[in-house]
């Protein structure tokens, strides 16, 4: 857990936007995020930056898990230039726990669902797909209020379908949390998306 993460949680007097741009201060210092901003072979996104005001209305991590003590600013996403890795970096507060102090196995599920579809959907036809099948390996509870890195590779796609793998990691990359992989398809028809 960070110093300034620590002091966010333990001072409720502080807004809710001075902590998002304190947390935004506190992300952008990270070491694994300078590194890869200074990588020319690198894409940046910030998740959610491309969706539309409905899909972002109606995204759980977007909106229905977004704020103080839960994922407090949207995630960095860092891609290399095929689309076929990612690296995201986020913060996992307090208030998403299953037990108290531990994220809840289903967000973690959730993360490395999304993630996985990052590196999924640019491989399938149409960029569009859906999740077919999702295996999970819990390593190690994961602590909340803390930084942690979500990566994801494509592994190999064919026709309709996408396999890929991910993993979240502690900010120095010595400790995997969770881990999965994934069977992403493209469907035979198009389906037209909500307006």
């Amino acid at each position: 857990m960070s110093p300034q993460a620590v002091e966010q949680e333990q001072q409720p007097g502080i807004s809710e936007q001075e902590q998002i741009r304190l947390a935004e201060i506190e992300r952008d210092n990270l070491d694994i995020v300078k590194k890869n901003r200074a990588d020319p072979a690198i894409v940046e996104y910030e998740a959610y930056s491309h969706s539309s005001a409905s899909e972002k209305k109606h995204s759980l991590t977007f909106s229905t898990l977004r704020g103080p003590g839960m994922i407090i600013v949207p995630p960095l996403m860092f891609y290399n230039k095929t689309y076929t890795e990612l690296t995201s970096v986020l913060h996992l507060g307090e208030n998403i726990c299953g037990h108290d102090g531990i994220i809840h196995g289903g967000l973690a599920a959730t993360i490395l669902d999304e993630g996985l579809a990052c590196v999924a959907v640019p491989a399938l036809p149409n960029m569009f797909g859906f999740t077919a099948n999702l295996n999970i390996n819990y390593r190690k509870p994961i602590m909340s209020n803390q930084w942690v890195v979500m990566k994801a590779k494509l592994d190999k796609s064919e026709d309709r379908k996408a396999y890929v793998s991910a993993w979240i990691e502690s900010l120095d990359g010595q400790t995997v949390f969770t881990e999965a992989t994934s069977l992403y398809v493209s469907p035979k028809v198009p389906v037209k998306k909500p307006e």
